[in-house]
């Protein structure tokens, strides 16, 4: 349905209750994932189970959440409301943890919070970033930031609750109130109010408003020949066909305000999935070609996918990049075991965990303010802090002590967050608008593959030498691997020009040929 056609709020009244109830979600749900790591290393010692194959519930998780999330923001969003999709996923999430209280080993646990909780996850999340897109326009950009950075503020809150559960009630009885916790997502939910709901204005609305305000406006339905013949003395104005307008992302990325632009640059940083700057509903309404999606078929929106974006050659180096770029950020699950291995306490590793959280946090924020300079390349952005990861996990070692452990994590919090929060701006800048849903789904589905390959392997790696140091030898040479890759970014944009420019130049000596 157009945007200019449905009859709701935008930028005000009900927009900011929407917004409040993404954030909440996004508060609880995100923040549960961030502090997943303190239930990590207590599975460890409940189930004497080996680090490989509890690193299992991770990846497994990552996978289904993959696989749910890619159908429902490119089919299922057409077929079922925002309010719908997020009552199935938080329904599987609230159930994922319930019933991990009755696990008495890690097999049933990857059975609930892998497949249970990563399809829910699937189902829940990204429905709220497509219903702030309907909900807001000018002020998008500011609701995106908002409802992300509560997502950070989650990831400070909950290790504090969960460690707090773990102490009074044990495990089972925080996994019992962690599911207690995302009840309290329905009613979040609720308040998603489809947009839907709101009657639209329909063309004879807006023509009886139209006559009630000016009743002297002449009915232009009736035939001209005998209007013209019973009213010889007045001219009957013909209307203009309105032209249906839709609302480019480019008109979202190129705010005319300046406020509006440095609010937006802000505020597209802060997530890991991070369709904060964009819209799928503006993504469809901008690809519809007069086209209603609605009445399409599931398999035709499968077939209107564009897969060229993989003849790109700077792509496939930014996809290959990514994927070892998002390697650092798997150290946030192995960070509590290993800080336990080393003799930390429980309460200094809950400090750690915050520490890293926060950083995080600011990272993808000072990130977002750099990539905002037009001197400096956004893939150099990139490179630095991975340097700096790779550069300090061949030192890890030696984290014997809380401060060298909190220094350690200050930085690498700080760096670790970088690819995921210039991603999004990276590849709508390499494939172009049109092309970015596909090329998101690449990306998430890359990400899936490198979470679900290198999360065992890191695992194993422990299980193997019997510590920690050989795993973050090899975080720390995948991004080494991903530097690497990133400076070789301008010699694949030559190679695309050169390829653009034969294809332009065969074009043009073809269209010679046929004028002759």
């Amino acid at each position: 349905m157009d945007e200019e056609n449905i009859g709701n709020p935008v930028d005000t009244g009900w927009s900011w209750v929407i917004l409040f109830a993404s954030a909440s979600i996004s508060f609880l749900h995100i923040g549960s994932l961030k502090a997943f790591g303190l239930f990590f290393v207590e599975f460890l010692e409940m189930f004497d189970a080996s680090v490989s194959v509890t690193s299992l519930i991770v990846s497994i998780q990552n996978v289904f959440y993959a696989l749910i999330a890619l159908p429902v923001l490119s089919i299922g969003i057409r077929f079922l409301s925002s309010r719908s999709l997020c009552f199935i996923g938080a329904i599987l999430c609230t159930s994922a943890y319930a019933m991990s209280v009755f696990a008495m080993n890690v097999e049933f646990l990857i059975f609930t919070l892998s497949i249970v909780f990563g399809c829910g996850s699937g189902f829940l999340f990204p429905p709220t970033l497509v219903i702030l897109g309907r909900y807001f326009r000018k002020r998008r950009g500011l609701a995106n930031g908002l409802s992300m950075a509560s997502a950070c503020l989650g990831s400070l809150a909950y290790p504090l609750f969960i460690r707090f559960c773990m102490d009074e009630y044990g495990v089972r009885g925080a996994l019992l109130l962690i599911s207690g916790i995302y009840m309290h997502i329905f009613i979040a939910v609720c308040l998603l109010t489809p947009p839907e709901q709101y009657r639209p204005k329909t063309k004879s609305e807006l023509q009886e408003k139209e006559n009630l305000l000016n009743p002297l406006v002449v009915d232009t339905s009736v035939n001209d020949s005998s209007l013209s013949s019973s009213l010889p003395n007045i001219r009957v104005p013909r209307e203009p066909v309105r032209k249906r307008r839709t609302m480019t992302i480019s008109e979202d990325i190129n705010p005319s305000n300046s406020n509006d632009r440095r609010t937006l640059n802000f505020s597209k940083y802060l997530s890991n999935i991070s369709l904060m700057s964009i819209s799928t509903v503006d993504i469809s309404l901008q690809k519809s070609n007069n086209v209603k999606k609605k009445d399409m078929k599931w398999y035709e929106h499968v077939k209107n996918m564009d897969f060229s974006v993989l003849k790109q050659t700077e792509f496939i180096l930014f996809l290959v990049g990514f994927c070892f770029s998002a390697v650092p950020a798997i150290f946030n699950v192995f960070l509590p075991a290993f800080a336990r291995e080393r003799g930390i306490t429980d309460n200094q590793i809950l400090i750690l965990v915050c520490i890293i959280g926060f950083m995080d946090f600011l990272g993808r924020v000072v990130s977002g303010f750099l990539s905002d300079n037009p001197r400096i390349r956004t893939s150099h952005i990139i490179v630095v802090p991975m340097f700096a990861i790779g550069t300090i996990s061949q030192f890890a070692r030696f984290l014997n002590s809380f401060s060298t452990f909190s220094a350690f994590v200050t930085i690498y919090g700080f760096f670790a967050g970088t690819p995921f929060a210039l991603f999004s701006a990276m590849t709508s800048k390499i494939v172009g608008i049109e092309k970015f849903p596909t090329a998101y789904a690449f990306l998430i589905l890359a990400q899936t593959c490198t979470f679900a390959t290198v999360i065992p392997l890191s695992g194993y790696l422990r299980d193997v030498t019997g510590n920690y140091n050989a795993a973050c030898h090899f975080i720390g040479t995948n991004a080494f691997l991903s530097v690497i890759l990133f400076l070789f970014e301008p010699f694949a944009q030559r190679i695309d020009q050169k390829r653009k420019l034969n294809v332009q130049t065969i074009i043009v000596h073809n269209g010679d040929s046929a004028k002759h």
